[in-house]
């Protein structure tokens, strides 16, 4: 009989911010229809944001306490990366900023929900400190809800749909 090492079970999965990835649909041929998902280079971090403007509907009826109502939707990406030479993914989305035109990016979460969205750059920080890598922080608005997507394949290496 062969050794055997019993391996605990996992109850519930939990999603790993390593396992969140920023894709922008860039390459020959790349159309909306048919994304080429180009990972963005250097990710540290791919926050993501949705909030809603609250709306005050309190009146004299109110009891004296507040009421609100949601408002408009926005959502905000913002990625972190370390700057790398020549990275064309960064290269394009500096070109995007410089010339006000807006990329479609995917969000992709292993096992979990991947956003994909329109965006608007709104800010490109750089800071190089003496004792640190030099960071990228691209700031990202949404134009328009986005489309969620549960359990989708990994789109490295994609070549469109």
């Amino acid at each position: 009989m062969a050794k055997t090492r019993p391996v605990r079970s996992v109850e519930q999965e939990k999603l790993l911010g390593r396992n969140v990835l920023a894709f922008l649909n860039y390459g020959e041929g790349a159309t909306y229809a048919a994304p080429i998902w180009a990972l963005i280079g250097g990710q540290r971090d791919a926050s993501y944001n949705d909030s809603a403007d609250e709306i005050d509907v309190s009146d004299k009826n109110s009891s004296g306490y507040g009421d609100s109502e949601p408002g408009m939707k926005t959502i905000e990406l913002t990625i972190e990366l370390i700057v790398k030479t020549n990275d064309e993914t960064v290269n394009e989305l500096r070109d995007a900023y410089d010339n006000d035109e807006a990329v479609d990016i995917l969000r992709w979460s292993k096992n979990g929900r991947s956003i994909r969205n329109w965006y608007i750059i709104t800010g490109l920080e750089e800071s190089a400190t003496y004792d640190d890598a030099a960071i990228l922080s691209v700031t990202l608005k949404g134009k328009g809800k986005p489309i969620y997507t549960e359990q989708m394949e990994d789109p490295r290496g994609t070549t469109g749909a």
